[in-house]
């Protein structure tokens, strides 16, 4: 009788090497990638507003902050919010009947899951197991756990059951969480978040909003595991309860544009190539990608190529 022996999950240099492993999945290509983000700021700097905007994207299989999501079922646990100012914020994003995102509030989750440190994670991963969920969203940290944010050993305990389980089923976790009071006008994405800088260090994406108070411009820092240091400009449009890229950086120079058209062309391309394609420099088509970056519309593989992400529908027509 023959018995199926299981090997170790131990890889050669060559198995690494050699084999063809799959490019990064995404819940919003460029940004938000699978595995565990923390999206931190300021109190009342509208982290929970983009974290709704990013719920109802992904449902609807639609456009946020000109990039194209794949749809998925969304899990929102929104700790600091009652159901009716959900519903009034989601009225003002044009929210519409049938999608799929499942919420918990606040006082449903203190009753029965308490925290998840104590507890409450075996109930949400229960639910996670039975749910096939693209996206869960956890606003706010500080809500969802319990124990002391600067003891590094609490925070990475805490976070890194919830990390590998996003890996291994496949999922994103979005969660909010707040700066230090204190933070400098030296930016540091990670160091800015409160609490231990082991949040940081589990996490596989780091997010940071950034906003003057009183102004509607704001700026998106990130860095992550599969994800380059960059940042993008947005604009609040409080009307519509929407994050949005930047107005003001919209209108890209026609080389800027030529750029993003030679690479659709191309759909993947290094600098060398479209260059090449284009009959220009190296350097200034580089230049040309970090501004297309900037604003969500193109994004660096791992293998140094770059791909297109988002549409050029809200620029103005490249002029001849």
């Amino acid at each position: 009788m023959e018995t199926n022996i299981i090997q170790p999950a131990i890889l050669s240099a060559d198995d690494i090497l050699l084999r063809e492993w799959p490019e990064p999945e995404w819940a919003i290509p460029g940004i938000l990638p699978i595995g565990l983000s923390i999206l931190a700021g300021r109190p009342k700097i509208g982290k929970s507003w983009l974290a709704l905007q990013s719920a109802k994207a992904v449902a609807e299989g639609g456009m946020t902050l000109n990039v194209q999501v794949k749809q998925g079922s969304v899990l929102y646990l929104a700790l600091e919010d009652q159901p009716r100012r959900l519903q009034e914020r989601m009225r003002r994003q044009g929210w519409t009947e049938g999608l799929p995102v499942q919420f918990v509030t606040g006082g449903y989750f203190r009753r029965v899951f308490g925290t998840l440190s104590k507890g409450g994670f075996s109930l949400l991963s229960e639910i996670i197991e039975n749910g096939n969920y693209r996206l869960v969203i956890i606003d706010t940290y500080s809500r969802a756990f319990a124990g002391d944010q600067d003891d590094v050993n609490v925070t990475t305990s805490i976070l890194s059951p919830l990390q590998e389980m996003a890996i291994g089923k496949n999922f994103a976790v979005l969660m909010t969480d707040h700066h230090h009071k204190y933070t400098s006008d030296i930016q540091d994405i990670i160091e800015d978040i409160l609490g231990s800088v082991g949040k940081g260090g589990v996490a596989d994406t780091i997010l940071g909003l950034y906003r003057e108070r009183g102004k509607l411009g704001a700026r998106l820092k990130m860095t992550g595991r599969d994800i380059e240091d960059k940042s993008i400009d947005l604009k609040m449009d409080w009307p519509s309860g929407t994050w949005l890229l930047d107005g003001s950086k919209d209108n890209l120079t026609p080389e800027q544009q030529r750029t993003f058209v030679a690479l659709k062309a191309l759909n993947e391309a290094t600098p060398d190539e479209l260059g090449e394609y284009l009959a220009r420099n190296r350097g200034s088509v580089y230049k040309d990608l970090a501004a297309l970056e900037s604003r969500a519309l193109v994004a660096k593989k791992d293998d140094g190529k770059w791909v297109v992400m988002g549409s050029l529908a809200t620029m103005q027509p490249m002029q001849p």
